[in-house]
């Protein structure tokens, strides 16, 4: 993924790591909230559990992924840029 971001200027690379702050912001959101659907159906005992448990599994996966690639454009760019609640 270095190799992809090495010829970017540092604009570039600010910009897309403000674009992935965004998408992993939006990403452990996601993941949350299936948490709490999981939970929720878990001590109901509900039929979908195991589905929501998959799905929750799916997206903490997806996160982690966009961490990875947030942490390589940080530390591309060499400082974490302010980003203002979406």
């Amino acid at each position: 993924m270095t190799n992809l971001i090495a010829p970017l200027s540092s604009d570039q690379i600010e910009k897309l790591t403000i674009e992935a702050i965004h998408e992993h912001r939006a990403a452990l959101a996601r993941a949350e909230a299936a948490y709490e659907s999981w939970q929720t159906a878990e001590a109901a005992e509900a039929d979908t559990a195991v589905d929501l448990l998959a799905n929750y599994t799916r997206l903490m996966l997806a996160a982690h992924a966009q961490q990875l690639v947030l942490a390589t454009l940080i530390d591309r760019l060499g400082f974490i840029p302010r980003v203002l609640p979406s």
